[in-house]
Formats: structure tokens, C-alpha cells, sequence
């Protein structure tokens, strides 16, 4: 089987991306693939130089462009054209350059990128929507031209879909639809031992700088806590500012609460795993979470979870607790339920909280290996081209006829 793979970033830290990568690990044991990108930058030179077949060709997220800044207004319609008529010469490239590759079928990476649905529909492949957000309620996405052209394009022929949450499935009215499948990310291959690592007395976030990933929030209870507490944990702040207005507001919150003294920002590291090994406890303050794949990247690497109990978090806090007849982290539903975790879990020995560390590792270990996620994954491939198949015989009696 030859799967053509439309990723929408070559940043190799955010979570689509990594769950990609680990996706292709797997499934390079069973299957060959083209890798079609959006730039020649970090993600295309790693998977260049590991020998795989990549393009990079310019294109853009099928949503509308920010309107945050009077300057965004101004540009609004003018990016609107640029991307609609840069998406429309993508579409063009990737059809041919594909044409003679053999394709059995296109696997867009995330749910908000519709050049690779349009380049199958130019090849007469099937075509697969792996939709890792909410889309229209997540900050600053908004489907191009509506919410509806996506549904309809998830209810074409031969369209399918693999969603990373049964909520998500639910929100893009794809429950009990037969060409959809909830199929958990796969984090990290088994582990069998937690990891032995001396804990540093330091809280950690890890993930993107952005409204949706509730920073924000966070620094608002950690402030609650700090002036509560003589001598406060650090909190690591581990990511990329990728929303400069957002960037400025926690900023000025920071200086607000006086708070530069225990607030560090890290970056986007390539050693999270590490971090997050060492870290007393990790936070997840998302206000919407497509799966929020740091949750079980910290709970394989033996971190304590502190969790906002919503959106992908909460369904992964209620697996856990239906698998393990207990919870699996600390859940909370306000900044004022947060701020105790962090004077609880700061005050006490880390061994009061060690039984929800061990029932996080066993949960994620059970549903969210990479092993586990690319054979269902390629189980799914099977049934589409046995499904693709059938119709193509249809077709060619009917033709016949």
C-alpha cells in the first residue's frame, strides 16, 4: 500500500506532528508513503535525511486568516485571495506530481487542511481526514468558506474520517457515520517500568503559547497560589509563543503579579520528555483540547497530571478512571479548584500522589502506545481499500453496461 500523507506544519514539536511521527514509525514497517509539506524547514529535512520520499509545496489551513489587529482588518480580504488562489496552485502541483506515484490513498494529517481532499478528488482516490480539533470552537479557526463545506466533504464518496476523540467525532456529526473511526494517538511505544528519574521541585506547562491552550488561566491561579505560599514552585512554561498578541498579554501578567521571579520560559524544547521526568507536577489548563497529547506523554514519562477536566482531557481522565476504577490525575474545574492542587501538591511528599501517577502509566500504556494506534490505523487503510475497490467495480459494470 502507497500513502501519499498532507501534513499542514514542519514544526516537529506540535502535537499533530508528533503524533504523525510516531504514526510513521509504525506504519514504515508495513507500507511506503510520500510526504507532502507545506515548506522545506525542520520537519522536512528530518524525514529527508531518515530517506523518506518528501515534496514540499506552499499552501495554507482552509480557515479564514486572524482578524486580531487593525493590520489583520486590513489584510483580511487580501490574505483571503492569496490563500485561496495559493491552495488552488497546490492542489495543481500535488495532483501531478502524484499522478504516477502508484496512490492507493491521501491521508490529510489534520481535519482543517482540504488540499489533499481536492487533490483526490482530481485522482479519483479515497481520502482520509484525521481530525485532531474542534475546528470552529477552537480560537482563531474558522472553516473557509463555512462549517458546512467541511461536513459535506466528510460525506463524499469515498471520504473518510479518523477522529482522536469520540467527542470530536461527535462535534463534526460523524457518530455512527460507517466511514468514520475514533482512533486514540498513539504517544510512545509500551513501557514496562515507570521511568526512575529525581523529581526538582518545579511545575510544568507544556504546549503552545495561545488563547486555546489556557495559559492564561493558569498564571491566573498560580498567582492566587504564589500569594499564598512563602516560597512558591517555579513554573516551566515549555513552548512556542505562536500567538504574539497572546505572547504580550501573559507577559504583562506576569510583570502584573510580580511574578518573574518563578515563571520561566523555556522555549520549545526538544527534551520535554526529560522535563516532564523531572517535574513535581504538570499542568493542562486547555480550554479546548482535541486529545491534548502532552497529558500522556507526561503520564508515560512518570509525571503527575494536574488537569483542566474538559474537551480530550476529560475523556482521557474518564478512560482512565473506567479503566482503572479510580482517577488517573488531579481534575479540576475552576482556577480556584487549581490553585489548591498546586498548594496540595507543593505542601505534601510526591509519594501521597504516587498511586495516580502508577494508574496514569498503566492507563496510557493500555490505550495510547504507538503500536496500538498504527494497527488500528492500518486496519482502517484495509477496510477503505477493500470499500474503494468494491466501488470501482461498480463503476466499471456500470460503464460496461
Amino acid at each position: 500500500m502507497n500513502i501519499a500523507y498532507i501534513l499542514h506544519s514542519t514544526i516537529p514539536t506540535e502535537g499533530a506532528a508528533k503524533a504523525f511521527l510516531s504514526l510513521l514509525k509504525e506504519m514504515s514497517k508495513f507500507h511506503t508513503g510520500i510526504i507532502i509539506m507545506p515548506d522545506k524547514q525542520r520537519l522536512f529535512q528530518k524525514l529527508t535525511d531518515a530517506g523518506h520520499q518528501c515534496y514540499a509545496v506552499p499552501y495554507r489551513a482552509n480557515i479564514y486568516p486572524p482578524c486580531c489587529t487593525w493590520k489583520d482588518r486590513f489584510l483580511f480580504l487580501p490574505r483571503i485571495v492569496a490563500h485561496w488562489v495559493m491552495n488552488k496552485v497546490a492542489v495543481t502541483k500535488i495532483t501531478r506530481y502524484l499522478q504516477d506515484k502508484g496512490i492507493d490513498l491521501i491521508h490529510t494529517n489534520v481535519g482543517v487542511m482540504d488540499v489533499g481532499f481536492r487533490v483526490s478528488r482530481k485522482l479519483k482516490l479515497p481520502h482520509l481526514y484525521h481530525i485532531r480539533e474542534y475546528g470552529d470552537i477552537d480560537f482563531g479557526m474558522h472553516y473557509f468558506p463555512c462549517k458546512k463545506s467541511f461536513l459535506r466533504q466528510l460525506s463524499a464518496s469515498q471520504s473518510y474520517s479518523i477522529c482522536i476523540t469520540r467527542d470530536i467525532q461527535v462535534h463534526h456529526q460523524q457518530k455512527d457515520k460507517p466511514n468514520s473511526r475514533v482512533i486514540y494517538d498513539g504517544v510512545m511505544s509500551v513501557k514496562r517500568t515507570l521511568p526512575a528519574i529525581q523529581k526538582k521541585k518545579y511545575f510544568l506547562y507544556a504546549g503552545r503559547i495561545e488563547p486555546a491552550k489556557g495559559l492564561d488561566l493558569l498564571l491566573e491561579a498560580y498567582a492566587d497560589y504564589a500569594s499564598r505560599i512563602s516560597d512558591p514552585f517555579p513554573l516551566y512554561v515549555a513552548g512556542l509563543a505562536s500567538n504574539p498578541t497572546f505572547f504580550a498579554v501573559i507577559q504583562q501578567t506576569v510583570r502584573l503579579h510580580r511574578l518573574d521571579p518563578y515563571i520561566h520560559f523555556v522555549g520549545d524544547r526538544d527534551d520535554i520528555s526529560h522535563l516532564m521526568q523531572e517535574a513535581y507536577a504538570i499542568i493542562i489548563p486547555s480550554r479546548s483540547e482535541g486529545f491534548g497529547l502532552c497529558m500522556p506523554e507526561a503520564m508515560f514519562n512518570g509525571c503527575l497530571a494536574i488537569a483542566h477536566n474538559t474537551g480530550g482531557t476529560k475523556e482521557q481522565l474518564d478512560n482512565g478512571f473506567r479503566q482503572q476504577n479510580a482517577e488517573i490525575a488531579l481534575r479540576y474545574d475552576s482556577p480556584e479548584q487549581l490553585t489548591q492542587y498546586l498548594l496540595s501538591v507543593s505542601s505534601q511528599p510526591l509519594e501521597n500522589f504516587a498511586p495516580y501517577v502508577s494508574r496514569a502509566f498503566q492507563t496510557v500504556n493500555e490505550l495510547y502506545t504507538t503500536e496500538q494506534n498504527a494497527e488500528q490505523v492500518n486496519q482502517f487503510y484495509q477496510e477503505i481499500l477493500q470499500q474503494s475497490s468494491v466501488i470501482s467495480k461498480k463503476i466499471n459494470s456500470s460503464i460496461l453496461q
